[in-house]
């Protein structure tokens, strides 16, 4: 029984050996394959892979420029009196919004009332002047056609008559200043408006035209811009903007230009009215986003697809196409950069409309080298796997 029991263990074991040592004849073949295969020369030379980019051309590029104005009320007045007086009463303070017409503030009109009542007696004195006048040259015009009277003395009848007529209506003029001056004796609001400042105290006499209070106008403010000379050519009437007050963007129309140039800013001055009616508040800051176009020939690149020249300028690397569609070799070209964005720069040198250029990696690459574009050889296998 051992000798069959030994004789079976030895079968099992020689079928595991046999079956070990095909599997390692089949590993040993494959691996021969592949050292041959691996050691077989390429037909095709090694080509760096990079991302690029086709350059088209532009005729101009938009420079975004922000300048700083501030809101202004319609109308900004500095109230005063036209005479001078005593101040007896204000009504309002600063803060107050007012209407058209409503009294701001009154004088003393103590003495232009008296006045006035002194003018009503001379009148009345007239008026009966010229009563009794009338009587007389009724009678001596009677007398005069009788021959009882000379005509001398209805002359002077006569003349005296026109005398208090020319009297009565000096002195009817004389009350209406009178009524005038009382008038003007209130400071009244010329419009709607917000009172600003009041620079006046009850019982404060002032003089004809000092400023007393100043008011704003309540209705759509308006923003005042300086720009300079060459982008208000840019700019016409009734154009829409964008300004940006507190944080928020506005519209706003373009009202008028100036004429004149600050001798200060070297600006001219814009008017613009807000298209809604934001609450603001006057001399607040407006910035006035404006796109500028500078009409010079070049392309838009990222800036990554520069690296340093010499002597102030750029190099930016074009793909020279060779044979193989699929293979391209780089060639350095000096640029130079007209404007730089966040991301991106604008530039001109001796480049052409429709070259492959490297957007990113030069550190990685020199001029002469071979590379393939990543968009190029993606077209490749899309065209292939069609056919």
């Amino acid at each position: 029984m051992q000798t069959a029991f030994f004789s079976k263990v030895g079968s099992a074991n020689r079928r595991k050996l046999s079956l070990i040592a095909v599997l390692l004849g089949t590993s040993f073949i494959v691996t021969g394959c592949g050292d041959s295969q691996a050691q077989a020369p390429s037909k095709i030379p090694y080509a760096h892979q990079a991302s690029s980019d086709i350059l088209s051309q532009q005729s101009q590029y938009l420079v975004n420029r922000k300048f700083i104005g501030k809101v202004q009320a319609k109308q900004n007045a500095h109230l005063g009196f036209e005479q001078a007086g005593k101040v007896t009463a204000i009504f309002v303070d600063d803060g107050t919004l007012v209407k058209q017409g409503d009294i701001l503030a009154q004088q003393d009109t103590k003495l232009l009332l008296i006045e006035r009542k002194d003018l009503q007696v001379q009148l009345s004195q007239n008026q009966a002047d010229q009563k009794l006048l009338a009587t007389n040259l009724r009678r001596v015009t009677t007398l005069n056609k009788k021959n009882y009277s000379s005509a001398q003395s209805l002359d002077e009848l006569q003349t005296k008559q026109q005398v208090l007529t020319l009297s009565a209506q000096r002195i009817k003029t004389n009350l209406s200043a009178n009524q005038i001056k009382i008038a003007k004796s209130s400071l009244l609001a010329p419009f709607d408006a917000v009172i600003s400042k009041r620079f006046i105290s009850i019982g404060e006499v002032v003089a004809a035209g000092t400023p007393a209070i100043n008011i704003l106008q309540t209705s759509k403010p308006e923003i005042k811009v300086g720009v300079p000379v060459a982008l208000t050519q840019q700019l016409a009437l009734n154009q829409v903007v964008t300004v940006t007050i507190a944080q928020q963007e506005y519209q706003a129309t373009l009202l008028t230009k100036g004429s004149d140039v600050d001798p200060q800013t070297r600006t001219v001055q814009l008017r613009f009215k807000l298209n809604n009616n934001p609450s603001l508040i006057n001399g607040q800051l407006a910035y006035l986003d404006l796109a500028q176009a500078n009409n010079t020939v070049g392309y838009w690149v990222p800036i990554s697809a520069l690296t340093d020249g010499v002597r102030g300028l750029w190099n930016l690397y074009i793909l020279q196409p060779q044979q193989q569609s699929s293979l391209f070799t780089l060639q350095s070209r000096n640029v130079e950069v007209l404007y730089l964005t966040q991301d991106k720069a604008y530039i001109s040198g001796a480049i052409n409309d429709g070259e492959r250029y490297l957007t990113a990696g030069l550190h990685r690459l020199v001029p002469g080298q071979l590379v393939t574009s990543d968009d190029v050889l993606e077209n490749s296998l899309a065209l292939a796997e069609q056919h």
